[in-house]
């Protein structure tokens, strides 16, 4: 059980599946949730394919595929008395391209390796003063931040602001998530979460579900909660930072030597030099749209290149050294748009690659990470376009996740890209109708 919670205080289910944009669920009366847990369960096998506008990026014939009930993942549902919520997933061929089948098949391939993988995620989340309603009628343009106060760290806010931000924080909790604090974070209406830290698809389904959750509860409030990665240039990027640690078979800290260079151990080098090495060509697991490669831009605290440094806020893999139990690293780069599941096994999967290849991760960079120059090889890609292409190229990519995951995965985001591209805005009709 991942809280305290027990089917028999449930008189209803809320049963789902993750896809690569949110929980997919129905409500179940317990005792069909109990034949479920029981016998399996059956869910449309479209929800791999399916897209922002509610269309699938492929045109096949659907069909019924067996799912199977995780038992540890039963939590308290806060929005409805009496009521849980359980996570499945697909058992049939959609497990290989699924995000929390393969993010366990990683975990499983740690565990092999003698590795256990545990993680936390931190997101930027913009609450803005506008409802669905309102945000139709200005058709997604002109939108207001609610807190128009706030300031970075500030203690006005929070003050302000109290029953908001404190009814968020209890009820987040209450569903089993793992939440270690919040902040005011850089302007009006931005809050960041601090998630706590738990072994990976815990983390993971509770990153998935804080995202939703406060969806929800903002709406509650008549207010939209932004996980967009960059809102509008009036509005600062917004993070979805992935932290990753290693315990070792001993239930060790496995990437600390305090011997080490840097305070690293062997495998916590490779480790990192795996990620190092990797992220341009998986960069698309974790940008996910075309959206995502505006926030890494100059004028944004994110960093902008493969490197890391110790305790480096700049760059893209900041490594925490302060004890071996606190050893860590927090992979900087992702926004706030990231499937939780699709990031954490990118992460893990490179930095896996890297131990099992020596990676190198090279030197740490001391100064400003976002100046730096990278060599080509290290270079990320600027577009959904380009990182699709390069995932879809990988063999380590293949080697890791699947050569169907990868296939099918490049193949959304290049559907996504098109879909984007097909779309003509505003701002191209003022720059270019009275100059072409």
């Amino acid at each position: 059980m991942t809280a305290s919670v027990h089917l028999d205080d449930c008189k209803y289910v809320h049963l789902g599946i993750f896809d690569f944009l949110t929980f997919r669920e129905k409500r179940l009366d317990a005792e069909a949730f109990e034949k479920a847990l029981k016998n399996g369960w059956h869910f449309i096998d479209c929800l791999p394919y399916w897209m922002p506008d509610e269309t699938c990026f492929e045109d096949k014939g659907y069909v019924d595929e067996a799912v199977t009930v995780d038992p540890d993942s039963l939590r308290p549902y806060p929005f409805e008395a009496d009521a849980c919520l359980a996570i499945a997933d697909y058992s049939g061929d959609s497990a290989a391209i699924s995000p929390r089948a393969t993010l366990k098949r990683l975990v499983e391939k740690a565990g092999e390796m003698g590795l256990e993988p545990f993680g936390g995620f931190e997101f930027e989340v913009i609450y803005l003063e506008e409802d669905g309603e309102t945000l139709r009628a200005k058709g997604w343009d002109d939108v207001e931040p609610a807190m128009l106060h706030n300031r970075c760290w500030s203690a006005v806010a929070p003050a302000t602001d109290a029953d908001f931000l404190a009814h968020v924080q209890d009820q987040i909790r209450a569903a089993g998530i793992s939440l270690d604090h919040h902040c005011m974070e850089l302007g009006p209406g931005c809050v960041e979460y601090t998630l706590g830290t738990d072994p990976l698809v815990k983390a993971a389904d509770d990153a998935a579900l804080f995202k939703d959750f406060t969806k929800a509860l903002a709406r509650q409030e008549n207010m939209t909660a932004s996980f967009v990665a960059q809102l509008d240039d009036g509005f600062p990027g917004q993070c979805g930072h992935v932290i990753l640690s290693l315990k070792n078979k001993n239930g060790e800290p496995a990437l600390a030597d305090p011997n080490g260079p840097h305070g690293l151990s062997e495998t916590g080098r490779a480790f990192l030099g795996g990620i190092v090495a990797l992220t341009p060509e998986l960069m698309s697991m974790f940008a996910p749209t075309v959206n995502a490669y505006r926030r890494l831009r100059p004028g944004n605290w994110a960093p902008r290149a493969a490197n890391w440094g110790i305790g480096n806020y700049t760059c893209g893999v900041r490594v925490v050294t302060h004890t071996p139990e606190e050893t860590r690293f927090e992979f900087r780069l992702p926004g706030a748009d990231i499937e939780p599941h699709v990031a954490a096994a990118m992460m893990l999967g490179a930095g896996l690659w890297g131990i099992e290849n020596k990676a190198d991760p090279g030197e740490p960079v001391t100064g400003n990470g976002r100046l730096v120059d990278v060599p080509e090889d290290r270079a990320l890609p600027l577009s959904l376009e380009t990182a699709a292409r390069r995932f879809a190229q990988s063999d380590a990519a293949k080697a890791l996740f699947g050569e169907a995951f990868v296939k099918h995965y490049a193949a959304r985001c290049a559907a996504e890209a098109a879909a984007f591209h097909a779309h003509v805005s505003g701002f191209e009709r003022a720059r270019y109708l009275e100059t072409s």
